[in-house]
């Protein structure tokens, strides 16, 4: 009997990882992943029995570290803005990044066909941005920005910071700017934000 291990499992995420972002979803074959990985597709379904619960490990492989980096950010103090600069800049600089920019290709181009969309909805942005809109509800239960729907509140300030670089995203633009340029759009993002949502003083 095959006995699994760590190392085996990351190998065929790794080889997954390659190949979705290659291929695509749907043209990615589970015999190719298993082939890159050095194994056999039995061994590959024995650690993943669906080529969905693989795309979702995948996911988590390129995001979930990164993305956990950008809210840790997200520390209430009375220095507000300085917390939601270091949130935007971590944030653009991983979403922007070639791999996590591939990932939101597939997931573009195949969300509607595949179901892949909501499964990565689901799992990444979806409770992503529920973890901003949480920490703004306590940001106006401290007083400091004043009382609003925190879920709205949470995808103006998304929708502020990715601005510039929506058509980038869409396109697959995958040439990371300059972080003083992120720097500097996460700072207009921020006090635009704040102007609508800061407290009264």
């Amino acid at each position: 009997m095959r006995v699994k291990t760590e190392s085996k499992r990351q190998a065929i995420v790794a080889a997954a990882a390659a190949v979705f972002i290659e291929r695509g979803f749907e043209a990615a074959s589970m015999a190719e992943i298993a082939s890159r990985a050095g194994g056999s597709k039995a061994t590959l379904y024995s650690y993943f029995p669906s080529k969905e619960e693989l795309f979702l490990m995948v996911m988590r492989y390129l995001a979930e570290e990164r993305m956990q980096q950008a809210f840790a950010r997200l520390v209430p103090s009375d220095d507000l803005a300085g917390a939601l600069q270091a949130f935007g800049e971590n944030l653009l600089l991983n979403v922007l990044s070639p791999e996590l920019a591939a990932l939101r290709g597939i997931v573009l181009g195949e969300g509607r066909r595949s179901g892949v969309g909501r499964l990565f909805y689901d799992n990444g942005p979806g409770r992503g941005w529920q973890m901003v809109a949480d920490f703004l509800a306590g940001e106006m239960a401290a007083g400091r920005l004043r009382q609003a729907r925190p879920w709205t509140a949470a995808m103006h300030l998304i929708g502020l910071l990715e601005a510039e670089y929506q058509e980038q995203m869409i396109v697959g633009i995958t040439a990371l700017p300059p972080v003083e340029q992120i720097r500097a759009s996460v700072a207009d993002a921020v006090r635009v934000f704040l102007a609508g949502y800061a407290a009264a003083a």
